[in-house]
């Protein structure tokens, strides 16, 4: 399988957003900058699985220029867009995690700087 390495690696600390609470109850997502098969991309957590359920095959590559790719029956997560958007505007970005800690999702609320 392409990109196993990273493939784990998302999978490994998807876990941590739900094991630490920093992103409890899969309201968060990850990606990593890739390649494959020649074309750049990223590769991002699936829409609706549940984090501990993850295999490398449920990891989404998707290419910069695509708007949806569907491949193994997985969607990406409905968050893809903004992932796409960083990666193309900032080249330096190699990772991206979303997440809702409970302390910021509090703070946020108030809808104060």
């Amino acid at each position: 399988m392409k990109n196993l390495d990273q493939r784990n690696q998302i999978i490994e600390y998807s876990l941590k957003l739900n094991s630490t609470n920093l992103s409890p109850l899969r309201s968060g997502n990850i990606s990593l900058r890739g390649i494959e098969d020649d074309k750049e991309g990223y590769l991002i957590t699936p829409s609706g699985k549940k984090y501990e359920t993850l295999k490398p095959e449920d990891i989404v590559f998707m290419g910069l220029n695509e708007e949806v790719k569907n491949d193994l029956g997985n969607n990406p997560s409905s968050e893809w867009r903004f992932h796409r958007d960083i990666y193309v505007n900032k080249k330096e970005a190699h990772a991206i995690v979303h997440a809702h800690s409970p302390h910021a999702t509090a703070v946020s609320s108030h809808g104060k700087p």
